[in-house]
């Protein structure tokens, strides 16, 4: 079944992704009333938090469906490493070591811009008509654009910017030079130094002639050889490694984690992000031995703790 072919009405984009139509339509009505907020640590510095939005289970398992069926089927530019298989922060962050001299710009408020009309219009590029395309767009947003933490924004927000990576690797190329776009990260890379105000100012007309804003504030040049932390991580070296302050404070979270056992359980999701992110960079070496002994035991503090106090 072609879906864009095929899905002419509510009937026919339901049964194409599996779901009764009224259920469709109600999730279509009011699509705001179907998320709640929390916070979780970042993968790339898990002592520190984000927001996200979760869509409650009868929209996220339509979303699921969406994102497998119809986004996830879309090719993509090979510059983009966030949120693709086979692809993570260290990946990226691998890309910029050896001595290469970086420029780092950020697009301001990524997700905010990324409005119910660019949806959209994704659809309708897609070959879907007016009503599906509706539908569709109106399943992946809240407060009128996608939400991290909804299953689809990632795949939509790196969809609705190819065309914009298309323009970013004409531009590196005509500077001789590598680009890579790590969700709102955009990195621009070679191995001597450049003349990175210019480059700035043509990247910032490519941001802008795309419908976002730079984060100013956020515009980083790291020249060659440089001492520099990429997406969280030491990029100057041979390899990626998590900075000096990060380790310490890992250190010092298992180290109370070993010693006050409420704090340890009440912390478990973060001591897990931090064991999580460790590993990813650093893999299975004696101080992730010693991090992942003392998080298996939280459980067994936990209990240990219950039974003093009695």
């Amino acid at each position: 079944m072609n879906a864009a072919e095929d899905s002419l009405d509510l009937q026919d984009i339901s049964s194409f992704l599996g779901f009764a139509p009224q259920h469709i339509f109600y999730l279509v009505e009011d699509p705001d009333k179907f998320y709640t907020t929390i916070r979780i640590p970042k993968n790339s510095d898990p002592l520190t938090y984000r927001t996200l939005d979760i869509p409650y289970s009868e929209l996220k398992g339509v979303q699921r469906v969406i994102n497998r069926k119809i986004l996830q089927k879309l090719p993509l530019n090979d510059c983009a490493f966030s949120y693709v298989s086979g692809k993570s922060i260290y990946a990226a962050a691998h890309e910029f070591c050896g001595g290469k001299a970086v420029l780092k710009m950020d697009i301001a408020d990524f997700f905010p811009s990324i409005t119910g009309q660019r949806v959209l219009g994704l659809f309708k590029s897609l070959g879907f008509n007016q009503s599906i395309s509706y539908i569709l767009s109106q399943l992946c947003l809240r407060n009128n654009c996608i939400a991290q933490g909804a299953p689809t924004s990632p795949a939509v927000s790196n969809l609705i910017m190819r065309r914009f990576d298309r323009q970013m690797e004409k531009l590196a190329a005509s500077w001789e030079m590598s680009y890579l776009r790590y969700s709102d990260d955009v990195f621009l890379y070679k191995n001597k130094n450049f003349n990175h105000p210019k480059l700035a100012f043509y990247v910032t007309r490519i941001i802008e002639q795309n419908g976002f804003a730079v984060n100013q504030s956020k515009t980083r040049f790291h020249p060659r050889g440089q001492p520099r932390i990429t997406l969280g991580l030491l990029t100057h070296g041979d390899k990626p490694s998590i900075p000096g302050p990060a380790r310490r404070q890992y250190r010092a979270a298992f180290h109370r984690a070993s010693r006050d056992f409420e704090w340890a359980y009440h912390n478990e999701a973060r001591l897990k992000g931090i064991l999580e992110w460790y590993k990813s960079v650093h893999g299975k070496d004696d101080a992730y031995n010693h991090y992942s002994s003392i998080h298996k035991n939280i459980n067994t503090l936990k209990i240990h703790t219950s039974y003093r106090s009695q």
